[in-house]
This record gives C-alpha cells, sequence and structure tokens, in this order.
C-alpha cells in the first residue's frame, strides 16, 4: 500500500507541475499555495465547475467591446526584492485587487524590476507568454522569442513584475486571442504615471484621484526650499510632479521626480515625497525613504 501510495503522490505531483504557466531557467512564476499537499492529504484539485468572476467577465466583455487584444493594469510600485507573499498581499490591498479580488490567485511572474501589472487575455482562449527582451547599443530593443520566461494556460491571466528602468521595458508581451497576437511592452508614462497608451491594449488600471493643483504647487515649493534641489536646478536640472502618491511612515507624499530632459524623454535621477511639510529622499540602494537633511 505504500508503494502504491507513493506513486499515486508523484503522479500527481507530476500533473501539479506541468499546470499553469510554463516556465524557463529562472523558475519565478509562483502561484498561491492553496493546492499544495501538506501534512498527508491528497491535493485540491481546481474546482472547473465555478464560474468565473462576475467582475473579470465583465472585464472581459469590456476588452472585446472596445476591440482591444488584452487588458493591462498598472498595479504600483514594488520592492525589487519583494516576495511572492509581499506582491499578492500588495496587489490584494490595491484599489485594483479590490475590484478584480480573483487575480490574486493568478499566476505570478517576478521579473527584475519594480513596476507590477496585471493582464488578462480578451477570453478563454487567449494565452499570454512573456519574453525577455534588452536594449541594445543602438538604443533598439533585443526580443528573444525562442526563450519564453512564461508560458500562460488559455484564459489564464497573470501577475508580472517588470522593469527596472523607467526608460525602457525589460520585458515583451504576447497575448493571443485565440487567433491574432497582439505585442507590446508594459510601460508608464512619463507625463503622468500612468500606463503609456498602446494600441490594442484596454487599461483597466484603477488610478488614485489627482491631488488638487494648489496642493501640487505647495508641495513643489516646499521642494524648491531644499539645498540640494537648489544646486540640481542651477546645474540644469529639472523637477516634476509624477502624478503620484508615495505611502511613506504611514504618510501619503505627493511623489516628484528631478531629472534632466531631452528632447525625447524626461530622464529620473531622483525620487522625493513632500507631506506635512516634510521632504523625503528615496534611497535606490537600499531601498528607503529618508527625511531630507535628517542624519
Amino acid at each position: 500500500m505504500k508503494k502504491i501510495f507513493c506513486l499515486f503522490f508523484t503522479a500527481v505531483l507530476l500533473v501539479c507541475f506541468l499546470c499553469g504557466c510554463s516556465v524557463l531557467p529562472g523558475e519565478k512564476t509562483s502561484y498561491p499555495d492553496e493546492n499544495q499537499v501538506s501534512d498527508g492529504s491528497s491535493p485540491k484539485e481546481p474546482d472547473s465547475t465555478n464560474a468565473e468572476d462576475p467582475a473579470l467577465t465583465a472585464l472581459r466583455q469590456k476588452i472585446n467591446h472596445h476591440s482591444k487584444g488584452a487588458g493591462v493594469a498598472f498595479i504600483g510600485y514594488v520592492d525589487s526584492e519583494s516576495s511572492e507573499v509581499d506582491l499578492r498581499a500588495y496587489y490584494a490591498g490595491s484599489e485594483t485587487g479590490k475590484a478584480y479580488p480573483d487575480l490574486v490567485r493568478a499566476p505570478l511572474y517576478m521579473a527584475e524590476g519594480q513596476e507590477l501589472y496585471a493582464i488578462i487575455p480578451p477570453n478563454d482562449k487567449g494565452t499570454i507568454i512573456v519574453y525577455p527582451s534588452t536594449m541594445t547599443d543602438d538604443g533598439e530593443y533585443a526580443d528573444d522569442k525562442s526563450n519564453p520566461l512564461c508560458i500562460g494556460e488559455p484564459g489564464e491571466a497573470l501577475l508580472l513584475r517588470c522593469n527596472l528602468s523607467e526608460i525602457y521595458a525589460n520585458v515583451l508581451i504576447a497575448v493571443t486571442d485565440g487567433g491574432g497576437a497582439l505585442d507590446f511592452r508594459p510601460s508608464l508614462s512619463m507625463e503622468n504615471g500612468h500606463l503609456q497608451e498602446i494600441a490594442g491594449v484596454y487599461d483597466f488600471s484603477i488610478y488614485e484621484e489627482t491631488p488638487d493643483e494648489r496642493s501640487v504647487q505647495i508641495a513643489t515649493e516646499i521642494l524648491l526650499e531644499a539645498d540640494e534641489v537648489k544646486d540640481a536646478i542651477e546645474h540644469g536640472m529639472k523637477i516634476m510632479y509624477t502624478g503620484n502618491t508615495q505611502m511613506i511612515e504611514g504618510r501619503t507624499c505627493l511623489l516628484f521626480a528631478l531629472g534632466t530632459d531631452s528632447e525625447d524623454q524626461f530622464v529620473r535621477e531622483r525620487y522625493y515625497g513632500v507631506c506635512d511639510n516634510l521632504i523625503y529622499v528615496y534611497d535606490a540602494v537600499s531601498d528607503t525613504w529618508a527625511v531630507l537633511g535628517r542624519k
């Protein structure tokens, strides 16, 4: 009986490994732990009789109504070292997570980066494939379609962490609808911090309410009084309100970027959070915020 049980247990595990998003080297796609075997109990089989969450069904209808090939939502900025538990908790607490709670159980692929996205195909036949993408010395994208990072099951949504740089994406997404295919790179607009407009993509992000102009003006004035910001501006740099907020030490701060402005793009080099007459500066090395000037 022990041999029979062990053979059965091994067979079940093999089936589990073959389900969902197939991953090549790196194995950074994660799933919730609810189907794992513990204490010798039998694995919990997915309940195929359960209908899709009505919110997701309505979302797919919107995607098709607008004749789009995929739905994408920017969830927010995350730590590049965040664990699966951290990222799923972050999604669950986001406004998008509250609107589409079932997506918290979607496969999660963790590429290098600090931006968290949710991606959904337009129907139950559509699939999502993630490819690695790099930038050449000539400023052109180089996509490696021979080595996909993640291949989803038909109809399966995906949570994706990616993009170390705001200048270029490090992944290429291919979404099929059972017929045609849509290729795109998820990225953010440097003008307002929203998802970049991409042909064929339906943006279902839920953005925070934009602070009133007076609040932004006051925060800008506070920031411009800081010596290091004054010095940077005198040397040709510019300060820009990103359109986003950042929770720092329990405070909701307006997020500003200091950088250089070229003809093609604004290159962000440093981040500041302004709230309650305080200025926080972001340390990318330690991934922490500190009050400017505080030792």
